[in-house]
């Protein structure tokens, strides 16, 4: 009597609500919450029907066996509706539009439910198709924690723009080997030459160091490479580079600089070691001729830095060169003009200057540029020999007084020689 009284006061006194169907919260089914549910999965199998398998840890409130109060096909119901909402939400989870648009907004997110592999390539995917590079690394760096590296390798082979992102981070953190690898494996071998590189050009500055490293790169990498015009390049590079450290070490001071370029250091050479013989490794010729330099780049730097020493033999030496009976000859690879513009900002005396405008074949052209430079007699010369009294005259009249181009001109103008136009 008293175990139907306890039944008829459970019913009529529960605050349990029942199981709606319309109704989309699912935290509770059937008056039994999910934690429960969980438990009742956990220990269906020992659920016993038996009212004596049941301990009570107070008397005065016995526990009921769950199949007495709701039916098995009920209890069965409720677990089987716990579990699919549990594969909604696992399925929610592995959804990579929502995951991504998390990580472009900056918002919490977790990679952990991608645990399949076509799980994770739909994410990079979905990452790529969004064009945000910072989406796409994350999700790269994602596969490389949770997949083998050969075989992240193979999914990046097929999707070039992760590839591009993947490279980019990869220069950053210098790790040359792994660029190696995957460009390699696309057939861009020459790419991941260059990149190499440009790797070691920017990032190693012990000289001894990046020697080293450009002869290793040069060897495995470059000198396999059929019809790559970079190749010859990086060997003139660490030819350069040989000789800047030889530099350093004979000179022992700091006019030139490691990566100096080829015609900052044949200015040094022409500067410090002019007089060495031709065959000697820091002559300004063995330079040239290892590194291609065009003669008329040669001359012009040569001329530059002889000049500026005011080595006016060496100026001759380097654009005369000896012709029929004695004669000198003009040999050089500039224009003429081009010649003495440099002599003249060199401040070179009137006789060298002299000797080298008579080399403009205009006469026009010979009489401005000796009045721009102060050639007086080059200048009167050519007025006399265009018997131009008017214009002598006029010339005389911007020299200066008592000076000796005034006498030249004075004597110029009194020649009986001459026939004078007027």
């Amino acid at each position: 009597m008293s175990s139907a009284k306890d039944d008829e006061d459970f019913w009529y006194s529960s605050e349990k609500r029942s199981f709606c169907f319309e109704n989309n919260e699912v935290d509770e089914l059937f008056g039994i919450s999910k934690t429960v549910t969980d438990k009742l999965r956990a220990g269906i199998s020992s659920t016993s029907t038996s009212e004596g398998s049941l301990k009570t840890t107070d008397d005065s409130q016995p526990l009921k066996p769950i199949l007495s109060v709701i039916s098995e096909k009920t209890l069965f119901s409720i677990l089987a509706t716990d579990k699919l909402q549990k594969l909604q939400s696992e399925t929610s989870i592995q959804q990579p539009d929502i995951t991504l648009r998390k990580i472009l907004l900056g918002q919490p997110y977790s990679l952990e439910h991608y645990k399949s592999l076509a799980s994770k390539t739909a994410l990079l995917d979905a990452a790529i198709i969004s064009g945000d590079g910072n989406a796409i690394l994350i999700i790269i760096l994602f596969l490389t924690k949770t997949l083998k590296r050969s075989l992240v390798q193979r999914i990046l082979t097929s999707r070039l723009d992760a590839v591009n992102v993947y490279i980019r981070y990869l220069s950053t953190r210098l790790q040359i080997s792994e660029i190696t690898d995957i460009l390699t494996m696309l057939g861009q071998a020459e790419d991941a030459a260059m990149k190499t590189l440009h790797i070691i050009i920017k990032n190693t500055h012990d000289p001894d160091r990046l020697l080293n490293k450009l002869r290793n790169s040069y060897k495995t990498q470059f000198s396999t490479l059929v019809d790559c015009r970079e190749a010859s390049f990086v060997q003139s590079y660490i030819q350069l580079l040989e000789w800047q450290i030889a530099v350093k070490k004979i000179d022992g001071n700091e006019e030139i600089e490691l990566n100096s370029s080829v015609l900052e250091c044949l200015r040094h050479a022409c500067k410090r070691h002019w007089n060495l013989p031709e065959g000697t490794l820091m002559s300004p010729q063995i330079l040239s001729l290892q590194h291609d330099i065009s003669p008329r780049q040669y001359q012009r730097v040569a001329l530059e830095v002889r000049a500026s020493a005011g080595a006016w033999d060496d100026v001759h030496r380097l654009l005369l060169t000896k012709g029929w009976l004695g004669s000198k000859k003009l040999q050089t690879y500039l224009p003429i003009e081009d010649v003495l513009k440099i002599l003249h900002k060199n401040h070179a005396p009137s006789d060298v200057l002299e000797e080298y405008l008579k080399y403009v074949d205009n006469i026009e052209r010979r009489l401005e540029l000796a009045k721009n430079m102060h050639c007086f007699r080059v200048a009167i010369d050519i007025l006399v020999q265009q018997a131009d009294r008017a214009a002598l005259m006029e010339y005389k009249t911007q020299l200066l007084p008592q000076s000796e181009e005034y006498f030249y001109a004075e004597s110029a103008l009194r020649l009986p020689s001459v026939k004078w136009k007027s």
